[in-house]
Formats: C-alpha cells, structure tokens, sequence
C-alpha cells in the first residue's frame, strides 16, 4: 500500500480573524503570518452588504506556532462558538533542546501574559514527558506536549 501524501491543519472560525491573529501574535507568539481580505466578488458570494469595510474582514489567513500551521477566517456562516470536544494539541521533541527550550518558554510566556486559562500545569507526567492545558479568549483548548520522539509510536518510521 503506498502511503497517503497528505496532512491536517486546524482551520478556526472567529467572528473577527484579523483581531484573532493579533491576540495569537501577541499571547501565542505567532509568526508566519497571512491574511487575505475578500474582494467584492467574493463578498456578494458571502452576502457581505455593500459598503462594508472589506480591509477589515478575513476570507483566508494562517500563521505559526511553535512551527506548527494554524489556518483561520471570519466565521461567514456565523458559527464561531468552540467545541469543547476538540483541542489543538502542539507536540514538541523533548530530545531537540531548541524545541524543548521553546515549549519551556512559550509555556513561560502563556502565563505571564494572563491572557489565558490554564487548565493544567505544564509539569512532568508519568509517561515521561511534559503536559500541559489551557484555554484561550475565544475559548479554544489547547494542550502543550514535550516528549522524546524517539520513544514514541506516533512518531516512529518504517
């Protein structure tokens, strides 16, 4: 069977993507950033009333964090509400002391700014590796992992 080719980003929904993504650069750190604004085209498609300032609402965007690609727009189809049965997990390789170090620090960061709801401590678990929990503004969870790929089956290769 030849393997797949193919990856999963998680595309988020806000009521205002271009306000999401300043919140995510100054909380979260993000980079990479992008951001496309309909055209009027596009807008009758959305049904966007004419006159509306197009500058200020997001057809499409993305940015980074912790290396890792986050997609999002403004929520067209007016559902912007979170689940609580998703969460975005970052998963970091404890054995990269870069990427170690960067989770420690964003982590770090994460609960100077109290701009988030930690929902579990970012410690040490019984499996060897470093967990931790939060909820940001727009009610996302999220969880923040580090472990030694090399001991993990969900980052073997044949």
């Amino acid at each position: 069977m030849i393997p797949m080719q193919s990856q999963i980003y998680p595309y988020l929904a806000f009521k205002n993507a271009k306000e999401a993504i300043e919140y995510y650069q100054a909380v979260f750190g993000a980079t990479e950033v992008y951001r496309l604004s309909p055209q009027a085209e596009q807008a009758s498609q959305f049904n966007i009333p004419e006159g509306t300032d197009l500058d200020n609402l997001t057809m499409h965007a993305g940015f980074t964090i912790l290396g890792m690609k986050i997609e999002c727009s403004d929520a067209f189809n007016g559902n912007a509400e979170p689940s609580g049965q998703v969460s975005l997990l970052l998963d970091i390789n404890s054995e990269n002391p870069e990427s170690a170090q960067a989770a420690d620090d964003f982590y770090k960061h994460l609960e100077e700014s109290q701009q988030v709801d930690i929902t579990m401590p970012f410690a040490e678990q019984f499996w060897g590796g470093k967990m931790g929990g939060f909820t940001d503004k727009y009610g996302i969870n999220w969880m923040l992992h580090t472990s030694p790929w090399s001991k993990s089956q969900d980052h073997q290769t044949d």
